[in-house]
């Protein structure tokens, strides 16, 4: 019985967060940059310790914008000078930074070391792109996203598209950024909110660079730690859907649940850290208290629902163990293939939109649309390594794959 009342409580609370996320979602005024020059000096970071399979398919397309960056102005990253990495950077005469702080593993920390680097030689730039050594852009993303930088906004990311579509794995990977950006994102922006980061793919305004003179996250999720940090400052960010660029999925499960474990262990940790900030900011009454409370909330609502599932799921399994009712089992045996078919019918509205802007196959359309609930399934094995205590960052392995 208490985990039946648990299960109604669960359930009621989420939707009481969601609730209270929809009433605040509109209370934004944006906070936008004064700074802005017509034909901004440009810089890009790569960050790309052993990533020679890979970063030269980045590096042409960055040759091919339309508006070009000087190759003085690519930093690509590595750890050591031997790299293979290297001898693709020096071909495409561009610089490349071996850093020298290999004890501090994340992300953040390679960027950190090159914009300090920069500082110390006095070297700056209206505007830093930031990419994974996988990514590859379209031939007008950095115009594209120029627009929003003449705009004023002082953070601006791309649409996320997949290079790796031919499988189901890697699609239902990626249908987790296509839910931030066309569930989220675009919603927040008619709100004039702040969004979430998710990956690479996006600009820093040069100011706020000159201001740091560093790079300040450098948790397992950079991203979402940055985002909650724009947020918390009033720092206006946008998401450029026209602006597009690709991205490298895992293909194999044991890749997907080490980044996805990474993942929430980074997402808690920032979440956790910044709610107090969050808390006591909202109280001040701020231009984007939407916003504020949207990070405030999180996911909140998510896992309240999932928990009233799995109670309720968990109060029937206790009740056939302990009365062997056969008509008990056969209603446990319906609610889980409720709860499937429902996902899968979510999954086939999710994917119709991505078609629209993501050639799959009729095959791995219908294959990732019954695939889709059971990896979801598997975010249980992805949270229960990320309680482990010495989850550290590791490289996901990047292969030769070809973008739509």
């Amino acid at each position: 019985m208490i985990l039946c009342i648990g299960s109604v409580l669960f359930f009621f609370l989420g939707i009481y967060y969601y609730l209270k996320k929809h009433f605040y979602r509109k209370q934004n005024i944006l906070n936008l940059e004064s700074e802005i020059k017509k034909n901004p000096n440009l810089a890009i970071l790569i960050p790309a310790r052993n990533e020679s399979k890979v970063i030269e398919e980045l590096l042409v397309s960055i040759e091919s914008q339309t508006i070009k960056v000087p190759h003085k102005n690519i930093f690509v990253i590595v750890e050591e000078e031997n790299d293979e990495t290297v001898k693709i950077v020096k071909k495409h005469q561009m610089n490349y930074f071996v850093r020298k702080k290999l004890n501090f593993k994340t992300k953040g920390y390679a960027i950190q070391e090159i914009i300090e680097d920069l500082e110390e030689k006095k070297i700056f730039f209206d505007c830093y792109f930031i990419f994974d050594a996988d990514n590859v852009l379209k031939e007008n993303f950095i115009e594209k996203m120029l627009e929003d930088y003449q705009s004023g906004y002082a953070i601006s990311t791309g649409y996320r598209k997949l290079k790796n579509k031919d499988h189901y794995f890697p699609v239902s990977a990626g249908l987790i950024f296509f839910i931030i950006n066309e569930l989220h994102n675009k919603n927040t922006l008619k709100n004039n909110g702040n969004l979430i980061l998710s990956g690479t793919g996006y600009y820093i305004h040069g100011r706020l660079i000159k201001e740091w003179k560093t790079f300040p996250f450098h948790s397992l999720t950079e991203d979402y730690e940055s985002s909650l940090y724009y947020t918390l400052h009033e720092i206006s960010v946008h998401y450029k859907e026209d602006a597009i660029f690709y991205d490298e999925q895992p293909t194999n499960y044991k890749q997907s649940i080490l980044q996805r474990s990474r993942w929430i262990k980074g997402y808690f940790h920032n979440w956790f850290y910044y709610r107090k900030k969050l808390k006591k900011q909202k109280k001040e009454k701020p231009k984007n208290l939407g916003s504020i409370m949207d990070f405030y909330i999180g996911v909140l609502p998510v896992i309240c629902i999932v928990l009233s599932i799995l109670l309720f799921l968990f109060y029937l399994l206790l009740h056939i163990l302990k009365s062997y009712n056969f008509q008990a089992v056969i209603l446990f045996l319906l609610i889980i293939i409720f709860i499937y078919f429902i996902l899968v019918i979510i999954s086939f509205l999710l994917l119709k939109i991505l078609k629209e802007k993501t050639k799959l196959s009729k095959k791995v359309y219908f294959q990732t649309a019954f695939f889709h609930p059971i990896f979801l399934v598997t975010y249980i094995h992805a949270f229960f390594k990320s309680l482990q205590k010495n989850l550290k960052w590791e490289k996901i392995t990047h292969s030769k794959s070809k973008k739509d």
